[in-house]
């Protein structure tokens, strides 16, 4: 089995806001709602951490129900559908709608692509999305990572690959996450040694 890269920070998604949370409470405040969606997204966020993950896609449904162009809700919705309840589809379905409403939030690009790559098998498309988030957070290492894992091992492309878990390992050393460092590490050398017994 090919070495998982986990995933930094704990939050499910950043929020990515011109607007403050507290300026959107206010505003929700006053439209009647005694919670904004962000109160219910970090409650999701609390309840997912305790792995109360039927907790958590209630939070995230309510958080929705609020506001329905609530980009990040979907986001967070569709990682508990992808990650715990095997909800696949489900999932993609709320990554589609997240993306459709706010497409410039790195990681929901880079969830979508490990979805399609992991349990739905289309190369192409998890090729397409990785490439997106890394055009718009190119710090997100563990984009790089997947992107190299998933042209090595499934699209034959293995100088690409090398290439992207290389950036991978720079950016985790950079980035002080050790665990992921030494995952893109221990990787490369595998496929070092790998390309050594094949004679490549």
């Amino acid at each position: 089995a090919r070495p998982k890269f986990t995933h930094r920070p704990t939050k499910i998604v950043q929020l990515v806001d011109a607007v403050s949370p507290a300026t959107h409470r206010q505003l929700w405040q006053v439209a009647g709602n005694p919670l904004a969606p962000e109160d219910y997204y970090g409650s999701a966020e609390r309840k997912y951490g305790k792995k109360d993950y039927q907790g958590a896609l209630a939070d995230f449904d309510r958080s929705i129900s609020i506001n329905p162009n609530f980009a990040q809700g979907y986001a967070g919705r569709g990682n508990v559908k992808h990650t715990q309840l095997q909800d696949y589809r489900g999932a993609l379905a709320d990554y589609n709608q997240s993306i459709q409403l706010k497409p410039d939030i790195a990681t929901v690009w880079y969830f979508r692509g490990v979805l399609k790559v992991d349990r739905l098998q289309d190369y192409r498309g998890a090729l397409a999305d990785f490439n997106r988030a890394i055009s718009i957070g190119s710090s997100l290492a563990i984009a790089y990572g997947s992107r190299g894992s998933l042209k090595h091992d499934r699209l034959k492309d293995r100088a690409g690959g090398i290439a992207d878990v290389q950036q991978a390992a720079r950016l985790f050393k950079q980035q002080g996450d050790l665990e992921n460092h030494r995952t893109a590490i221990g990787l490369l050398k595998k496929w070092q040694q790998t390309g050594k017994n094949s004679g490549r």
